[in-house]
This record gives structure tokens, sequence and C-alpha cells, in this order.
């Protein structure tokens, strides 16, 4: 089965050109794309030069059947070359403005509360790549900056500790280390905080009746504050004071 890949649109040319590029290799029509492999000498009947065009040929093919169709004035040409150097052409654009207007971008990523720390990781790294693609000056302290910088206000207390770190152990590796695990710590922690919550919902919920057993007179279906027992060795002031109370009530009827 042939590998499938996304197909190159106005958004994804770095991505898409790297996928096609591992595919054309793959294929052994890379350096026919890349121009190492030019047209040889020779006349349009001879056998080199025969070869050379159906392997053009068949690179570009994969090229077109890679592209959106809003991409297809752009592979026009029967050279392969041509069609991948048209391409690169109209999507790398090189310019000062677009590396100003692409740092700008990077350097404003935000990390959403429920966006998953790889995902966030994964932009970051996405993001540094393309600006390179383009020509622009990154360094592991810009990725750095602005992995921790766009971290929402509920991690401000890892960024502290963060910069607290020793400058020659805070590597790029050293930072998205710890916010992987910093996340695995608060995924663990949250299940065992539901368990323990589904434990006393447990122990509170009321037990029937008859399975209650009395811890006075060892019998099941009350409570030891209600055991009959405790009326018959309730003390005499307390019957007295019953009695006191029914003679009180009998005196008001």
């Amino acid at each position: 089965m042939l590998p499938s890949i996304m197909k190159l649109n106005e958004t994804n040319y770095i991505e898409r050109s790297m996928l096609m590029e591992a595919l054309l290799v793959r294929k052994g029509l890379w350096e026919i794309t890349s121009g190492e492999t030019t047209r040889p000498m020779g006349s349009e009947g001879s056998k080199a030069v025969k070869a050379w065009k159906r392997k053009t040929a068949e690179a570009r093919a994969e090229i077109v059947l890679n592209v959106e169709p809003s991409e297809l004035p752009h592979v026009r040409s029967q050279d392969a070359a041509e069609v991948w150097g048209s391409l690169r052409l109209v999507h790398q654009a090189r310019g000062f403005g677009t590396r100003l207007s692409r740092h700008h971008d990077f350097f404003q990523m935000r990390k959403h509360d429920d966006q998953p720390m790889s995902v966030w990781i994964a932009n970051i790294r996405r993001a540094a790549f393309q600006l390179e693609e383009i020509g622009a000056d990154l360094d592991d302290e810009d990725i750095i900056l602005v992995l921790t910088s766009g971290l929402p206000p509920s991690l401000e207390n890892f960024v502290i500790m963060l910069n607290a770190t020793p400058t020659e152990a805070l590597t790029l590796d050293y930072v998205v280390a710890c916010l992987l695990n910093k996340e695995s710590r608060q995924s663990v922690a949250i299940p065992q905080s539901s368990n323990l919550m589904l434990m006393a919902a447990a122990a509170r919920a009321r037990v029937p009746l008859h399975m209650i057993t009395c811890y006075r007179c060892v019998q099941k279906g009350h409570y030891q504050v209600d055991c009959p027992l405790n009326a018959a060795a309730a003390p005499p002031a307390a019957i007295a004071g019953a009695a006191f109370v029914v003679e009180d009530e009998e005196c008001a009827f």
C-alpha cells in the first residue's frame, strides 16, 4: 500500500515538503527532483535521455498527485526539478517582513488550560522549525522563553522554580522534561483525589438498620443509643425527673 501524506496547500508547505522529499527518496526520485541529476547529453532517442525523462515524469507525477487543486497552476512544468523549485518559490517566502511577522507570532504563543503539555511543546517546536526554514535565527534560549512565558498562571510556581535553576543546567531538553514530568504528576494526582472522594462518599452512605449491631447488647436492629438496656439501667434521678414531668403534664389538664 502506498504511503499517504497530507496534500500541499497554502498553509503547510514546510511540513509537506519534508514528507514529499522522504517519499521521493524512498522511490529513488529525489536526485531528479532536487536537480542533482540533470538531463544527460545525447539525442532525444538515446537510452540515457529516455531513462532520465521517464524518471522526471515519475517524480513530477508524485508531486502533482500530492497537491491540492489550488496548487496545480504552480506545477505545470514537465520538469520535476522546475516544479519543485516553483513550489518553493511560491510558498517559502524568506523576506525580512515575513520573518518579522512570524517572529512576532512565535513570541505571542500561549498555552490553553486544557491543552496537553505534549501538544504545547510540539506546537512551539513546529513554529520554531518554520522560522528556521525561512532563515530566521533562533536558539534554544528563545524556544525556552516561549515555552515558559506562554504557560497559564496556574503554572507560575513552576516557572519560578525554573528561574532558580543554574544557567548551565537550563537546557531545552531539561525544560521539556520538566514540563512533561509536571503534567505527568498532575494527571496521576487527579485520579487519586477522585478515588478518595468516592471512598468518602461510600463511607457516608447509610447502612440498613437491620445490619447495625448494638455495641451494648450485641444485638442487631438498633444503635447503642437506642438500646432497650439503656432504659432498664437508668439512674433513679432520671426516673424521678421523668415522673415529675408526667405529673406536671397531668396537672396541666
